[in-house]
Parts: structure tokens; C-alpha cells; sequence
């Protein structure tokens, strides 16, 4: 097997670690949440996977508590929310990942497969209760 591009990676594992977090946020009978930060009741389909941590820092990137269902509104024309964002998350979980959003997260081929194979699984197990 041909080694695949960082790019590659992020593309495959974006799309499915995205639709889980989107999924894992809403009521699994109605498929409507609260955007983590304006609160506003959205359906699944109108929500973006929102990133307290930008995503261009990939030790946070995949990071399950820095994404959170969030409005298009909030996410992509009010640039997250932040200031918000960390206080739905509380000082301590903030701190926790701005330091881990330091570190240096370099992965392997292997490391790669195992982030797509975990979330797509997570993401095929949420599917299997959700009744929207």
C-alpha cells in the first residue's frame, strides 16, 4: 500500500469524524440540538462540528471535548465564538486544551488508519439508535 498524504488523511477522517460529533450532540429520537454557543435549538442537518481549538492544530484537531455541534451562523461568520465557547467548556477544560493544542502530534500511517477505523466506527454505532 502506497504511503497516503497528511491531506489525504484529514480529508477522510474529517468527513466522518465531523457527521459523529454532529450525530452525538442531538436527541436521537428529534435530531435537534442547542449550539454550544448561542444556544439556538438547530437541527442536525444545520449544524457544523465546532472547534474550540482552530483545526490547524491537529493535537486538538480529533480531540472529542473541542468539537461540539455548533450553529453555521456561529461557526463559520462569527469565526466560533470563542469567548463563549470556553465558557461552555469552563476554565479548566479551556486550559486543558489550549496546552495540548501545543504539543507536537506527528502520526504515523498507522496512527492515521486507527483515528479514521475509531471514528468511523463510533460514527456507524450512532447511526444504528438514531431514528431520523
Amino acid at each position: 500500500m502506497s504511503k497516503k498524504t497528511q491531506k489525504y488523511w484529514k480529508n477522510k477522517i474529517d468527513k466522518v469524524f465531523h457527521e459523529y460529533i454532529r450525530r452525538r450532540d442531538v436527541d436521537n429520537n428529534t435530531g435537534y440540538c442547542n449550539c454550544i454557543t448561542c444556544d439556538k435549538t438547530i437541527h442536525f442537518s444545520e449544524t457544523d462540528a465546532g472547534h474550540f481549538i482552530s483545526r490547524q492544530y491537529l493535537s486538538t484537531r480529533y480531540d472529542e471535548s473541542n468539537v461540539f455541534a455548533q450553529c453555521r451562523k456561529c461557526n463559520r461568520f462569527e469565526y466560533g465564538r470563542q469567548y463563549e465557547y470556553s465558557l461552555k467548556l469552563g476554565k479548566e477544560k479551556s486550559e486543558q486544551l489550549l496546552s495540548k493544542s501545543k504539543e507536537i502530534f506527528k502520526p504515523s500511517q498507522g496512527e492515521w488508519q486507527n483515528l479514521f477505523e475509531t471514528f468511523n466506527k463510533k460514527l456507524k454505532q450512532i447511526k444504528k439508535i438514531q431514528n431520523f
